[in-house]
């Protein structure tokens, strides 16, 4: 009677070990399932960050400017053809930034545009 009692308790000892390890590697594949997801969130959250980013780039209208700009007393070197007085030059920061509504992922895209400007002399 001892043995078989023995080796019942052995064997629910085994299982139970068994199940403890069945269960950790769920855990642990449900885990890395969700980090999977976190980053492909990311990545999406990302490319959409840059297309509207990029958006922005393409559809900027000279006329307006953003508050963020600033005139530069003296245009870089690579214009230095042009006379000081004809030509000014304009430094614009251009931001974007997204943030996930049902987690907390957040891309930023910032640019620096150059705007040249011709100033004609007035003729009085």
């Amino acid at each position: 009677m001892k043995n078989r009692g023995m080796v019942l308790l052995t064997a629910l000892l085994f299982l139970l070990v068994m199940l403890l390890m069945v269960a950790s590697n769920l855990y642990i594949s449900q885990l890395s399932m969700k980090s999977a997801q976190a980053a492909q969130q990311q990545l999406q959250l990302e490319y959409h960050a840059l297309q509207q980013h990029l958006s922005q780039l393409s559809g900027l209208d000279p006329a307006e400017l953003p508050a963020n700009t600033i005139n530069l007393p003296a245009c870089p070197g690579v214009y230095a053809a042009w006379s000081d007085a004809a030509l000014q030059c304009e430094l614009l920061f251009l931001e974007t930034s997204m943030q996930s509504n049902n987690a907390p992922l957040m891309s930023r895209y910032n640019s620096l545009v150059l705007r040249k400007r011709v100033r004609l002399p007035e003729v009085p």
